[in-house]
């Protein structure tokens, strides 16, 4: 989870920067960084939310265990 955090963080603050560069204005990845705390907390509980939904889904999508029967062969003679 915490990779999954720290990626989250470094494409957010990419995403900010992007942002911030438009038209005439330029941002380095200091400025972005220092914008992107602002608010990170309300990103990260996206991210947060999305993995736990993502989670429930994957269980969700998992078949059920059949067990399987071992069929003995009909013409059997002795």
């Amino acid at each position: 989870m915490d990779s999954n955090m720290r990626k989250g963080w470094t494409d957010y603050v990419r995403q900010v920067r992007k942002k911030g560069n438009r038209g005439a204005s330029t941002m380095t990845h200091r400025e972005a960084m220092k914008a992107a705390s602002v608010t990170w907390p309300k990103e990260k509980a996206k991210l947060l939310r999305r993995l736990k939904k993502q989670c429930r889904t994957l269980s969700r999508e998992a078949p059920p265990a059949q067990k399987k029967t071992v069929s003995e062969p009909e013409n059997v003679q002795s």
